[in-house]
């Protein structure tokens, strides 16, 4: 058990919205956008500080709280925990440097089982007032959340809600399993790295594996990578008439830009400006807000969607089906009777390729980065059937028109050092340097898809890539291709392939 100490100020700021979908981003064809948001972040863990600037007692730090205002963006910081954790939020009102509007704010910890006096909600509770005075010590007031139950969640502002979530004033709240509540499952790590799960070896968990590989107290909910996908809309106008002290009516809201952390696409694909350097304190950094999915056929890797929009988002995920884990910090019924049944592979659960989240929900869904090259490999490179390889028909494409041949953007190092894969240029390398088929590049994206534009400009919005490479044993792969080849020549052999 840990005691987790955030501290978070209420702020304004800008974000700047792409208009157009070429890559590398051009800064003149962004579009600056007002917006509110939490700024801050981790203040320390067990009584140690992690961040010493975020001592709002200080008074040597007032003046730097002073300095925050104005650089509020979108999303708010992440917090997480694990359960049995004290997770303390304290929550500072900095102001609006732009509009110089002084109101009330508070957090709201959506789905958390708190009682009424911790809820955020105003109108049954109280508000944190704007700072006057920084040469004193600024108004405050300290949440606390007890992580009863692992799961996704989210937090926001639930003073003026319409207007101050729309306006940005939102984040992830993830809560783990503990080593302790999965041990009480029968899910054990022995000295050795190897996990048991009711003295069952499970040798599909890596031995790098901690408690915070598990979405909830289930052996079935295990990932090797996760990731948040935290969608929202905005309405321009209404931005700006927030900026300018306008009276812009709410039921008035039509939304022009569809967001995935906080950005929209082609930005999904470049790294997320809130990411902090690789730490190697992992009570400190666990999660970010990477919206461009890496990973290795073989891996498990979940998404952590959440709807902080006003829209229903219809999330539509290419090459795969999900298996649904959870649901609003509520692990899967099916979880524990597909384990009961010893189904594997997650054959028991609610699966799909389009989730459809409703403002307000959350869903946990796994997927299992399968390799697909036993099966299209062959003819992609090699052609079957008496039919060329698809490699020969996009050459013969490329020499019509080399534009309809996309080069695809890959996770990039920086915003001017963008690197693409054309799967032309793949066909043409000796399989000694690439093996013809890696990397993969699958979209996911919402698919009522006049939301994947930017204020109607196509591709944009609510779209991001799921970028998967080789597996790490390619000899693996080589025999699976070939013991498929032998299973096809002995099925015609005997009369049962079909045409």
């Amino acid at each position: 058990m840990s005691v987790r100490h955030y501290v978070l100020a209420a702020t304004d700021g800008f974000i700047e919205l792409p208009t157009s979908p070429d890559l590398p981003p051009v800064e003149s064809k962004h579009k600056k956008v007002y917006v509110y948001g939490f700024v801050g972040g981790l203040f320390k863990v067990n009584g140690k500080v992690i961040n010493e600037n975020l001592d709002w007692t200080k008074p040597c730090n007032w003046s730097k709280f002073e300095a925050l205002i104005g650089t509020a963006t979108i999303p708010s910081p992440i917090i997480w925990g694990e359960t049995g954790d004290r997770v303390y939020i304290t929550l500072i009102n900095l102001g609006m440097i732009t509009t110089g509007i002084m109101v009330p704010h508070t957090i709201h910890m959506h789905g958390a089982h708190v009682v009424t006096q911790l809820d955020g909600f105003p109108e049954s509770s109280f508000a944190v007032p704007t700072c006057m005075d920084f040469e004193m010590e600024p108004p405050s007031v300290t949440y606390l959340f007890d992580t009863q139950h692992p799961g996704t969640y989210m937090y926001y502002c639930h003073a003026e809600a319409s207007e101050h979530v729309q306006m940005g004033m939102y984040g992830a709240l993830v809560v783990y399993p503990s080593m302790r509540s999965l041990a009480l499952k029968g899910i054990r790590r022995l000295w050795n790295g190897r996990w048991y799960f009711e003295e069952k070896l499970q040798e599909h968990i890596s031995e790098t594996a901690t408690n915070r590989n598990f979405a909830y107290n289930d052996v079935l909910s295990y990932f090797d990578k996760e990731y948040i996908m935290l969608l929202s809309d905005i309405d321009t106008k209404w931005h700006y008439s927030v900026e300018i002290g306008g009276n812009f009516n709410p039921v008035d809201y039509r939304p022009n830009f569809w967001l995935v952390n906080g950005r929209a696409f082609p930005d999904t694909l470049l790294p997320h400006p809130s990411t902090p350097e690789p730490y190697c304190d992992k009570e400190v950094s666990q999660l970010n807000y990477e919206s461009y999915v890496h990973v290795k056929a073989g891996e498990m890797f979940m998404l952590r969607m959440i709807n902080m929009g006003y829209q229903v988002v219809p999330w539509h995920i290419h090459g795969w089906n999900f298996a649904v884990i959870g649901k609003d910090a509520n692990p899967s019924p099916l979880l524990k009777i597909s384990e009961k049944l010893g189904l594997e592979r997650h054959e028991g659960l609610e699966r799909g390729v389009t989730c459809t989240l409703g403002s307000g929900e959350t869903f946990d869904l796994l997927i299992m980065a399968e390799d697909k090259s036993p099966q299209y490999k062959s003819y992609i490179v090699n052609g079957k059937d008496c039919i060329h390889s698809l490699c020969k028909q996009m050459h013969e494409i490329k020499n019509i028109d080399s534009s309809i041949i996309a080069n695809i953007p890959t996770q990039p190092g920086n915003i001017n050092n963008i690197k693409t894969i054309n799967y032309v240029d793949i066909c043409s390398e000796p399989s000694a340097i690439n093996d013809n088929f890696f990397p993969q590049i699958y979209p996911m994206h919402n698919h009522d898809d006049y939301k994947v534009t930017n204020n109607g400009v196509y591709p944009g919005g609510q779209l991001t890539y799921i970028q998967t490479d080789a597996p790490d044993n390619p000899e693996s792969c080589a025999e699976q291709e070939k013991e498929l080849q032998d299973n096809e020549f002995h099925m015609t052999y005997k009369g049962l392939a079909t045409d």
